[in-house]
């Protein structure tokens, strides 16, 4: 995950591109999805919260400090 990291950080961010994470039971961030279809997806019973690309940078930058 810190290649996407570096990504994110690289490149420009995309405009209605959403992400969602999983995290375990230790509250160690152990998945990291990109949505492709952000309006269907959050009309899904289970769908979690999603985030854009810089909300995503800033949890990638808190949870894996260099």
């Amino acid at each position: 995950m810190s290649s996407l990291r570096d990504q994110l950080k690289r490149n420009k961010t995309v405009r209605g591109r959403r992400w969602t994470i999983r995290r375990n039971k230790e509250n160690k961030l152990t998945e990291v999805k990109m949505i492709f279809d952000p309006h269907v997806y959050k009309t899904f019973k289970n769908s979690k919260k999603m985030y854009g690309d810089k909300a995503l940078l800033k949890i990638l930058n808190k949870e894996f400090k260099e």
